[in-house]
């Protein structure tokens, strides 16, 4: 099919993962000679679209009485724009989408949604499980869907998991010699020492205050690297005088947020993964293990799903922060060799998610 029209919506293309999958869906259907569209408020990730892609700029992640004007918008834009396929990554969104569509008369097109998040279970939440298909990103997601949602599906979710490109996180993967020497030059405080990398965006969900009990042991002097600004990120800020008051501010080192992480992941000795709540994927974790650098992270959710399947010793009970900082500091003193084994590739997640499209549309 060279004519497939498909628009995916989300509220915006800043930084993060669902953000990552647009783009990465997005440049996939236009290098095939189809339409692809992306409606967001827009972001600094709309510079990665294909010149093949049309961004249409509308705010339908706010959510806002005057939000309600938009369906005429999006049921508008949808018929002019001949959509076959509406693609809703976040919730207002897809209320909007849902909305939309079942003004339009006649021919509508397909409505897919995919879990990206186990949100919380609520009427609101239900649109994300009223999909014609529903894609969920693991088997945790698509548990918690049927479980939460049964009377909404209309069908089972199917799994398409997200996926790394093995182009960007090759295992063995070492920075270059300039970019080691900038690194250094700028972050001077971490030569000489072992690198614990907490990566991604920090929310209060992301345990760093789980990792306390091992920057209090006395067992290494490794650093602890988070990816976020204390100037600029109010909770960031928080915990930055937080770390102070517990008297171990020496132990950890921020970093801004990093748009190329793959020499980070190299140069860490060990990457964590502590969410208090399961989360329905773990990219951070596929692209660490990818370079080969050990992860140790709380056994539930996806990112469990992921160490049961690539690195096992990697797995701690969930919320155990003595067991989490004792896996720590093993992995420290004797680093564990991670299999070169990568089941999740960006290209089996772009080509799974064409051909979902074109099997429901001829089905249609």
């Amino acid at each position: 099919m060279s004519d497939l029209v498909v628009a995916q919506l989300l509220p915006a293309l800043n930084n993060g993962g669902v953000e990552r999958g647009t783009v990465e869906v997005a440049n996939y259907i236009a290098a095939g000679g189809n339409t692809s569209l992306v409606i967001s408020a827009g972001g600094t990730m709309c510079l990665q679209l294909f010149d093949g892609v049309e961004h249409i700029s509308l705010n339908i992640g706010k959510k806002s009485p005057f939000s309600y004007f938009l369906i005429h918008k999006l049921k508008t834009l949808f018929i002019d724009k001949k959509v076959d396929v509406v693609h809703c990554r976040s919730r207002f969104p897809a209320w909007l989408a849902y909305l939309a569509i079942k003004k339009i008369k006649g021919k509508k097109p397909l409505f897919i949604t995919t879990i990206h998040g186990l949100y919380t279970v609520k009427r609101y939440s239900s649109i994300m499980a009223r999909g014609d298909i529903v894609i969920a990103v693991s088997q945790t997601a698509a548990d918690y869907i049927q479980k939460n949602y049964p009377k909404d599906l209309k069908s089972k979710p199917i799994i398409i998991h997200r996926g790394i490109d093995p182009n960007k996180f090759t295992y063995g993967f070492e920075p270059d010699v300039l970019w080691l020497q900038k690194w250094y030059e700028k972050h001077h405080q971490l030569v000489g020492h072992q690198m614990v990398l907490l990566p991604g965006r920090l929310t209060r969900l992301k345990g760093a205050k789980d990792l306390l009990p091992w920057l209090k042991s006395t067992d290494n002097d490794a650093k602890l690297v988070l990816t976020a600004d204390p100037g600029h990120d109010m909770f960031a800020a928080r915990l930055y005088y937080w770390f102070k008051q517990q008297g171990v501010e020496h132990r950890v080192h921020w970093v801004e947020i990093q748009h190329d992480i793959a020499p980070l992941y190299a140069i860490a000795d060990v990457v964590v993964s502590a969410s208090t709540r399961p989360e329905s994927f773990g990219r951070t974790v596929i692209e660490a293990l990818a370079i080969g650098t050990p992860v140790v992270g709380y056994n539930h959710g996806g990112v469990g799903e992921i160490l049961g399947e690539i690195f096992e010793q990697g797995k701690v009970e969930v919320g155990n922060c003595q067991q989490l900082a004792q896996r720590i500091n093993q992995f420290l003193t004797s680093k564990p060799k991670v299999k070169n084994k990568q089941p999740y590739l960006l290209e089996n997640m772009l080509s799974q998610t064409h051909k979902l499209y074109q099997d429901a549309l001829n089905a249609n």
